[in-house]
């Protein structure tokens, strides 16, 4: 069986893909419509290989749109596997992007989709294959604006938010045989779980998923992690190394934003690229290290900063949000 769960959970510590590896695994296995969002190099493509190797049948879609999905509407029919789709950015314009995400995360959700207007005439069935989205930050700030965000792609998803810069390691994607497996007995495999602990994980950590949704996604999360760790009974282990995963969720509560409760959402691009430099490089940083990685003029660093209250002293930028840095030091 697989080691005891833990940042080892794929037996290899220097893993540079781990944390995206786990997320991704946690969701394919659960069902959960899953967006990585994350920055060029980051792994959120790399990925795929990880997958491949670890599970049967993964479909990739790159630029995909509904005229695509038209086109394997007939191999998506009674699809089991995983939908990997690498770059809804490449459509071309902002109504595609978002009616697209839109209707893959129906899909996801309803197993079912139909879809007749003047331009399509597309029709899937039984689909009961887990959704794997890559997105970058500024396409997802796009989305999230748009109101088929919170209608039709928020309570249908989680988020996870792969804050990693790329470096040249060497590195091997290991290959786990009993995920495949797991992945096709979870639905009828058994696990005694704490409700009340599930429902104290998913309210303290999860604020943009519905009461249903977020305990949906919490319990499964618990009973994964319990059966990788070979529990019948979920153990104050397995709901300490969930709530783990879930700070992730706190940085999402700091990075997706909205002024009042009829107002659209707003993800903040530029306090994401802070929080991933803080994560490297330390709460206090020189400011041409964040100029550098965005590729961006002084001026815009400096113009940002201001607008979201980061401090910029003798040109180092200083995060103080201690809350956040707890996170970014503990967050799997």
């Amino acid at each position: 069986m697989i080691k005891k769960n833990s940042l080892n959970f794929f037996g290899f510590s220097d893993y540079p893909f781990k944390s995206l590896a786990l997320y991704t695994t946690y969701c394919i296995i659960t069902k959960t419509t899953c967006i990585v969002i994350g920055n060029t190099g980051s792994g959120k493509s790399e990925i795929l290989n990880f997958l491949k190797l670890n599970f049967d049948k993964v479909l990739t879609l790159n630029t995909v749109s509904q005229a695509s999905l038209k086109q394997i509407a007939t191999e998506l029919n009674n699809f089991d596997g995983i939908l990997f789709v690498d770059d809804i950015g490449a459509i071309n314009t902002e109504y595609m992007r978002v009616t697209t995400m839109a209707t893959l995360t129906y899909l996801a959700y309803q197993h079912y989709l139909h879809r007749l207007d003047y331009q399509t005439n597309l029709e899937i069935k039984n689909f009961n294959a887990s959704l794997i989205i890559n997105l970058q930050p500024a396409v997802f700030d796009e989305i999230v604006n748009n109101t088929s965000f919170e209608a039709n792609i928020m309570d249908k998803s989680y988020r996870y938010y792969n804050l990693r810069i790329p470096d040249n390691k060497p590195f091997q994607h290991p290959r786990i045989k009993e995920l495949q497996h797991i992945k096709d007995k979870f639905e009828n495999m058994k696990v005694d779980i704490d409700k009340s602990r599930v429902e104290a994980l998913a309210n303290n950590f999860m604020t943009f998923n519905s009461v249903v949704r977020r305990y949906k996604i919490v319990n499964n999360f618990v009973k994964l992690t319990a059966i990788l760790n070979n529990h019948k009974t979920a153990t104050s282990e397995d709901y300490r190394f969930v709530a783990k995963m879930l700070l992730n969720n706190i940085i999402e509560s700091e990075l997706l934003e909205r002024k009042g409760i009829s107002s659209r959402f707003k993800f903040n691009t530029f306090l994401f690229n802070v929080m991933l430099m803080s994560k490297y490089f330390g709460n206090v940083f020189h400011y041409s290290k964040l100029k550098t990685y965005l590729n961006v003029s002084t001026k815009t660093i400096y113009n940002y900063a201001k607008m979201n209250n980061v401090k910029i002293d003798n040109g180092y930028i200083i995060y103080d949000n201690e809350r956040i840095l707890r996170v970014l030091r503990n967050v799997i």
